[in-house]
């Protein structure tokens, strides 16, 4: 399933995008392309498994000077369910979903982190927004909390055990 966006509405380059949705950056050495996966569990399979690529102007964020023009690119994200391992030697095969409620969820998920960046414009302003929002919202330990557990008897001092 593909996921197609504007490259401006993505505040950070799409590697650093990635790795703050939960992606561990992986190179496969046959076919010499870069993606990203996100484990369900704590094994290496069933996993997300996702290709980035990027069409037209590069990233606005990009310090080398490497856009042509002003005109915005598009970032895919083309993401699909790995079930296992591909079992022969040689073979690209595997039990891949492409569509399905998991993926589907996640597309949803990114989506979300999306559209939910701040612009940057507005970086350090909603950035301390959200960090004053989560503050408020985390449930903080009280003191009567710690005073409501109950204390062991203390032993005297002269008793041998």
């Amino acid at each position: 399933m593909k996921l197609t966006t504007n490259s401006n509405q993505l505040s950070d380059n799409p590697t650093v995008f990635m790795r703050k949705a939960g992606y561990a950056y992986i190179h496969d050495r046959h076919s010499g392309r870069d993606s990203y996966v996100r484990r369900l569990t704590g094994n290496f399979y069933p996993r997300l498994h996702c290709y980035v690529s990027e069409q037209g102007a590069s990233h606005p964020s990009d310090k080398h000077g490497t856009s042509k023009g002003g005109a915005s690119g598009q970032t895919t994200f083309n993401l699909h369910l790995d079930q296992r391992a591909t079992r022969y030697e040689g073979q690209t095969a595997h039990a891949g979903e492409y569509d399905g409620q998991i993926v589907q969820e996640e597309i949803d998920r990114l989506q979300n982190i999306i559209n939910k960046q701040p612009t940057q414009q507005n970086t350090s302003s909603s950035l301390n927004e959200d960090v004053e929002n989560t503050i408020e919202t985390e449930s903080k330990p009280k003191l009567e909390d710690f005073n409501k557990q109950e204390k062991k008897p203390s032993k005297k001092w002269w008793w041998p055990f």
